[in-house]
This record gives C-alpha cells, structure tokens and sequence, in this order.
C-alpha cells in the first residue's frame, strides 16, 4: 500500500513537472486562453526536435538518404530555436508561425526530394490539424489554401513521371509516423473538449450561484433596484421594486418600458414626457442622475413620494442600459412637511409663528403695499384662565382668538400669534379708517364669545405705515403703545366686567349658590354692625362674604350636586377657597378681600384647610363668614323639615362655638339672631 501510495505520487510529480513545462513554467494558466495552444505548441516543437533526430540517423544509417538527413537536420535546429526563444520570451504567436512553417516547408522540400515513393502525401493530413489548433481561424485558411494550392500543382506537374511506390520499411515508418500522429491529435482535441466542457459547466454552475446569490441580495435589500436597457425596457427587478410598486410577479414588468409605467406623470399631475426625464437623460449622456422631488405610480394607479438614483451600466465601453434603485419617502417627507410647518406656524392655533411673521412683514414691506396697517392684540385674563380652569381651557380660549382673527383678515393679510397672549396682523393696502373697522370687528367677536365661564376680551392697538420713509420698527412699536393704551384705559372696566361674569357664570351653573352668597352677605353685615365694624370694613366684609364660594366655579357640577362625597371629591372641594384666592388676586378691587376668601373654611381648634389655621390666626373677616355661610347652609338643609332647620341652625352654630367656629364672633350672632327673632 505504502509502495503504491509513492508510485502515485510520484507520478502527480512527473505530471505536474510536465505540466509546468508544457506552460513555460506556469506562465499561462488555465484560464487563460492561449493555455491549450501553449502546451500543443511546446509538444510540437519538442515532437519536431524528437522525430526529425530520430529520423537524421535513420536517413543516414538504414537509407543511405543524405539529403534527407540534412532537412531533418534543419527541422531539429528551426525547432530547438524557435522552442528557447519561446520559453525566454513567452511570445506565442511568432513561434507559432515558424512551428507551422517549418512543418510545411519540411514537407515541400521532401516532396521534391522524395517524390511519392516514400508516401509522404499522408503527412500532409496532419498539417490542417495543426494550423487550425494553433493560428487563429481565418489565418489557417489561408495558409492552408496557399498549401493545398501548391500541392495541387505539385502533384499535377509530376504525376506523368510517378511510378509506383514500393511498400518497404521507409513507408511502414511513414504510415506509423502518420498514424501517431494523427492518434495523438484526436486524443488532444478530445482531452481539451472535455476539459473545455468541464470547465464550461464549472462556469455555467459557478454563474448560476452567483446569479443566485446576487438575486438573494437583491431581494434582500430594503432598497428598490430595477435595470433597463437603451430602449427603458425592464431587463430585472427585485422584490422590494414589486412591493413598492405593487406588483405581483417580475414577469408583470419585464420588456415593460419603465418610464410609461411608473415615471409617465409628475406629481401635480401633469404628464412626463421621457425626453424631460433625468433617468433617460442622464443615462443616454452616461451620467448620474438623483432626484427626491419626483414621484412614481403603483399598479393600482397611486402614487408616492420617491428618492431614486440612476446608474448607467457600461460594457465594453458602450452604454447598454441604467440601474435605478429608489426608496419611498412619504413618510420622510411628511416629516419634513411637519417640521417646516413647526418652523413657520404655531400649532395651537395653525397661524404664523415670530419667525414666520419676521420673515412676511419683510417681504410685506414694500411701497405697493403702502398704506400698511397693523394690528397687535392682546388676550385679557389668560393668565387667571390658565390659573383657574387649567392650561386646557387656556388653550381653547387662545384658539378661539385665533379664529376671531382669521375671520376679521382678508385674502393676503398675514395673522401671526408672536407670543403666548398676543397676536399681530398685518394688513397690506389698509388705510387707518379700514383697520378701525377690522378693530371694531374683532372687538365686537371676542364680546360674543365664551370659553368655560370667561367671557372673552382682549386688548388692541393698530398703527399706518402711510410712505416709504417711516420705519416699520415704529409702526411696530406705535401699535403696541395704543394696545397698551387701550388695556390701560378700560383695565377697570374690563376687571368689573369680568369678575361679574364670573359670579354671573357661578350662579347660572349653580343657582343655589347666589341665595346662598346673598345671605351670607346679610348676616355678615349683621355681625358687623353688631361688632361696630367701620363702614370701609363693613363694604369689605360684605363682598366678600357674597364672593367667599367663587372658587366653586372651577368644581364640575356633577360633585355639586351629590349629597356625599367620596375621599377624592371632598379633597377637590376643599380645593375651592384656593380657586377662590386666586380669581380674586387678579382683580384690583378684590385683591384686598382675596386673604379672607381664602381662610373661610378654618376652624377655630385648627382642624380646617386649606392652611390648618387656628384661634385668631385666622382673619376675623373669615371668622365671621364661616360662621355666616355655615348657618346659611344648615337653615336651609334638607335633612330637616321646614319648621325645625332655623331651630337646628341656631343649635348647630352653638355647638360649634370653641371648636369649629370663634365662640365670642358665635354668641354675637346667636344673641343677633335671638333679637331678630323677638322683634
């Protein structure tokens, strides 16, 4: 086993030894295509070398043929010639010629030496082999015509003086020559078909992995690619190409022109001729193309935002078609779209922000647009509307100014919301009585609406740009002036007006809450005179009596009409004092009266809220209300009949003089009541 393993590879050694040399030591492999034609072109040259040696001493020995020894002679030194410089220099095509030159003219000279009696006409088989295995195509022909040419001659010039030949040994070696010759020839042709077929199938399989493997990144890339020929037909396309596009299958957009499939119409809707389409375009001149602001159409006959870019596909230096790969960007651009509206509009109210105004009054600053009026508006009582009733009900009433706005603007003027309560307008080609019309309007829409309890008001103030020469800067600032003006002028009116509709909102969502805020007022004005309060502490003593629940607007009205309350409803109506200090904070006539609002529902032995106040902590104002507004709801209980509650509301505020309520302010109005009652 050990003897035959050696044997072999001894034998691969010798092979690839005899490989190596038949290439020029390695110099052309396989794949190169002047591999085969090396190797026969080195047998050849050995195989002349070998057989025109053998047959010199074969001449001279056994034929006494000297001349024919002396064109052996000559064969071996053109061979072994040819053969060094082909190894040194690895230049076939030369060799080439001489090889199939030397056998031709070897040929010529022993005819003419020989004539037929040594049958040298079979050797004439072997030189088509040859030429056509190692000079290309066309050239073998005309070699092989010129030859066959002259041997027709040849053979018709001597033919009358031909005798026949003798069958000796000089023929039997002619015949063998020839036969081996010709063996040697098919089974090369043979061993290169199957090599050739071998490796054909190699490439053909090695093509088709690689086909598959290119499909299967194709297929598996998020982008869409598709090819096209000169025409714009669809050579390929992958998977995510049909699933953007819609399609079902590749077959649906192979052959298929492209362009008139998906690229036919722009995306107002105005249709695409190719000659206009950069895809075309770019790749007809060999360039690149890109685009993001294109769209293309599905199957179904939609459309969508798309980025592609265009590749020309090049071969042999001419170009045979493009490669398109594309993405859909509709969310992409939707985005976009969103974050250049955050950019130039304010979302809440879908007006023009700060930014987008600067920009428009410059471009509205010109002489055609002279005069140019603006208008800047200010939202009275946003802030107490954020306060109390919460940033949603803000909001609303900002989108509510919003819509005044828009409905007093015209076509062409820009409306801009440049600060949280503030707003501008500006009205080109306006002259001042106009804007006083768009003043008068806008006021007369915000003293109609209403947001929550709010009557909506506002403050405005315009100014005239009238020529070219006025800085807009001033006009900017004269209009702020009169809106300030104007808020400045009507802040007390606007204040009455708002804190009435307040109590007028608290009462309409609540009636029982304006006997309730009457009465009160009524017995705290009776513990006043009994306490002989001044009449500047008695006024204040009564308003806030009748405003001590205010707060109670911001309660929902499904809690104000339970009996009992669960721990999360109590905790929000305890929250109404605070809701009460804070409305009244905001209004100068009522600021003063705001602190005892707030502390009306403590307690004497400091178990109240909001603060948990106790004794003379408390203000004596919210003393006397809480003493006021709890008999008020205890007469009026329901849990009693008519003819006991004035009865059980005296008892009541008895029993809580020294805990709940201060037990000298509680005689006093028992002692008030009593004497009422004996009049």
């Amino acid at each position: 086993a050990a003897a035959g393993t050696g044997d072999e590879k001894g034998m691969k050694n010798t092979m690839r030894l005899i490989g190596r040399y038949l290439t020029n030591n390695d110099k052309f492999a396989k794949t190169d295509a002047l591999y085969r034609k090396v190797s026969l072109l080195n047998m050849l040259l050995i195989g002349i070398m070998v057989t025109c040696s053998a047959f010199v001493v074969i001449d001279i020995v056994l034929f006494q043929m000297y001349d024919a020894a002396l064109v052996n002679a000559a064969g071996v030194v053109i061979a072994l010639i040819a053969l060094i410089y082909f190894r040194k220099t690895g230049r076939y095509k030369p060799v080439a010629y001489i090889a199939i030159a030397t056998l031709i003219l070897s040929l010529l000279v022993f005819f003419a030496i020989t004539q037929n009696r040594h049958y040298n006409l079979i050797w004439m088989s072997m030189v088509p082999l040859f030429a056509y295995f190692l000079l290309k195509r066309n050239e073998a022909r005309i070699v092989m015509l010129l030859f066959g040419g002259y041997m027709l001659y040849f053979v018709l010039s001597n033919m009358s003086h031909w005798t026949p030949a003798a069958f000796n040994a000089q023929a039997v070696f002619n015949i063998l020559g020839a036969m081996s010759a010709q063996l040697f020839m098919v089974s090369y042709y043979e061993k290169t078909r199957e090599e050739v077929w071998s490796e054909l199938n190699g490439v053909i399989l090695l093509l088709d992995e690689s086909r598959n493997d290119l499909r299967l990144i194709l297929d598996s890339s998020a982008e869409a690619i598709y090819g096209i020929d000169k025409e714009g037909n669809c050579t390929f396309c992958n998977k995510s190409c049909l699933e953007m596009l819609a399609y079902g299958h590749e077959e649906d957009l192979l052959g298929q022109n492209m362009h008139l499939r998906i690229h036919h119409t722009r995306k107002d809707g105005t249709a695409y001729p190719a000659q206009d389409c950069s895809i075309y375009r770019a790749f007809t001149r060999g360039e690149r193309a890109h685009a993001e602001d294109e769209v293309f159409w599905r199957a179904d006959g939609t459309s969508f935002a798309v980025e592609y870019f265009s590749y020309p596909k090049i071969k042999n230096g001419e170009i045979v078609g493009a490669v398109i790969t594309f993405m859909d960007i509709t969310q992409r651009k939707q985005r976009e779209a969103e974050i250049r509206y955050l950019n130039c509009y304010d979302m809440l109210t879908g007006l023009q922000n700060r930014r987008c105004f600067e920009e428009s009054r410059v471009k509205s600053d010109t002489p055609e647009n002279l005069p140019l009026s603006l208008v800047v508006t200010d939202i009275n009582w946003l802030k107490m509307t954020n306060d109390v009733f919460g940033h949603a009900v803000g909001d609303e009433l900002i989108q509510k100014a919003g819509q005044i706005l828009k409905k007093a603007g015209r076509p062409g003027d820009t409306i801009a919301r440049v600060g949280g309560d503030e707003f501008v307008m500006l009205l080109p080609r306006t002259s001042r009585e106009e804007t006083e019309q768009i003043l008068s309007q806008i006021k007369t829409q915000f003293a109609n609406t209403r947001v929550a309890a709010i009557k909506c008001s506002v403050s405005v103030g315009s100014a005239t740009k009238q020529s070219p020469g006025q800085s807009f800067d001033e006009i900017m600032l004269d209009a702020e002036n009169a809106m300030y003006r104007d808020k400045t002028v009507n802040r007390k009116s606007e204040n009455k007006q708002m804190l009435g509709a307040i109590v007028e909102a608290l009462h309409t969502k609540h009636p029982n809450e304006k006997r309730h805020s009457t009465n009160t007022a009524e017995h705290c004005a009776a513990m006043g005179a009994a306490i002989q309060l001044s009449n500047a502490k008695m006024e204040r003593l009564k308003q806030a009596a009748y405003l001590h629940d205010i707060g109670k607007l911001v309660l929902d009205e499904s809690i104000m009409l339970k009996d009992g309350y669960s721990r999360e409803e109590a905790a929000k109506i305890q929250q109404h004092p605070l809701y009460g200090y804070r409305i009244l904070s905001l209004f100068d006539e009522t600021l003063d009266i705001a602190e005892y609002v707030y502390s009306h529902h403590e307690k004497w032995d400091g178990s109240g809220h909001p603060k948990g106040l106790q004794g003379e902590q408390i203000p004596l104002m919210s003393r006397i209300i809480a003493i006021a507004e709890a008999y008020d709801r205890a007469l009026h209980s329901e849990i009693r009949p008519v003819e006991d509650r004035a009865q059980a509301a005296v008892q009541f505020i008895k029993d809580g003089a020294g805990t709940r309520f201060d037990p000298q302010i509680a005689e006093i109005f028992v002692q008030t009541l009593e004497r009422k009652a004996d009049q």
